[in-house]
């Protein structure tokens, strides 16, 4: 059998757990290098559903018991991830957890992991009534994978917000300002809600893409895969899409429109694309100006109806308007960047004219 099949490397996986330490470690009964160890399972998103369909598998031998309502034993396997936050916690009290992921992910562009076992430290507000919300942020210029409490996953694009309630049951909630691409869990009983300023997006099981930037003047709704039902917040009207299907809803005429699409138009910006599909120049730099954290000026008000059609990836600002510029009548002016009073460069500034 060769060693790069992905049947070799699922055995070298589950040959590295022990689940008896993920026992011991759930009931605080650990050393530091224990602690390291199950770190390290839990650190990875791309393992971590392989690990949690492992760990419910094992779990019923380990504690001698008959239990086996999937409910609880999610419960134990969050207990794992809240003796992390609580380890980390008590060993870095002057770090700041969430901040040392947003930056890291500002920097290197890694995926963000969240652990779903704030519900136990949350625990009391919930039982006493308050609602507790968690969050997760985008730095401009980067794009941030995340994970739910339940194992919905997405991605969160540059300049974007995601709020959600610690405790998720029967109905999940999570609030959007800004873009992102959800892969939610289907659970049964359990429905998942989307709201961002104008909709509220309701779904099972699904794949789609949500856009609403404040600055924007419309909401966008993409789905790739399932159903998703869609309700606007002022009751000014309700519908469901396909898959390959887009609403876009206008926000100062309240108008809406459901269209079919290609999705991937919509949806490569999480694998790093950034796609130009035959775009008002105005609506394309507001794009340039999230991905690459940069301040752009249009000069001339004729400018914003040019219409702009390209492909990048990982292509730097200068490259992206160098070829801009040799499909469109433009000229530009990169300003070189200066820095602020505590010492840290400011926006790049980019000026756009008519040739």
């Amino acid at each position: 059998m060769s060693l790069n099949t992905p049947s070799f490397k699922k055995n070298v996986m589950r040959s590295e757990i022990d689940f008896k330490l993920l026992h011991d470690f759930s009931n605080g009964k650990y050393s530091w290098n224990d602690f390291l160890q199950v770190k390290k399972w839990m650190n990875n998103p791309n393992d971590f559903k392989n690990l949690e369909s492992q760990f419910y598998s094992h779990w019923k031998n380990l504690t001698d018991t008959e239990q086996s309502e999937s409910g609880s034993l999610h419960h134990l396997f969050e207990k794992i991830q809240y003796q992390i936050l609580l380890e980390e916690k008590q060993n870095s009290k002057k770090r700041n957890l969430w901040n040392y992921y947003r930056q890291a992910a500002a920097i290197l562009l890694i995926p963000v992991l969240l652990f779903s076992a704030l519900f136990y430290f949350f625990q009391g507000k919930q039982k006493s009534g308050i609602e507790t919300w968690a969050e997760i942020k985008a730095p401009e210029g980067a794009r941030v994978e995340f994970l739910l409490p339940d194992s919905s996953r997405g991605w969160l694009n540059s300049g974007s917000k995601l709020k959600y309630t610690v405790l998720f049951d029967e109905h999940r909630k999570v609030e959007l300002t800004g873009e992102a691409f959800f892969d939610i869990r289907q659970l049964d009983h359990s429905d998942f809600t989307v709201g961002v300023a104008d909709l509220n997006v309701k779904v099972m099981g699904t794949k789609f893409n949500i856009s609403a930037f404040p600055g924007d003047n419309f909401t966008e709704v993409v789905l790739t895969d399932g159903k998703v039902d869609i309700f606007g917040k002022e009751g000014t009207f309700n519908c469901t899409i396909a898959p390959g299907e887009k609403l876009d809803f206008i926000r100062d005429t309240k108008s809406w429109e459901v269209k079919k699409v290609e999705t991937d138009s919509y949806t490569a910006w999480k694998d790093g694309y950034l796609i130009l599909d035959n775009e008002p120049m105005g609506l394309a730099v507001s794009k340039l100006e999230r991905w690459y954290n940069a301040e752009i000026i249009l000069q001339d008000e004729i400018l914003k109806k040019y219409r702009c059609k390209a492909t990048f990836r990982d292509e730097p600002l200068e490259e992206v308007l160098r070829l801009l510029a040799l499909t469109t009548p433009i000229t530009y002016k990169i300003e070189k960047r200066g820095i602020d009073q505590q010492g840290v460069f400011k926006k790049k500034k980019v000026t756009i004219k008519l040739k």
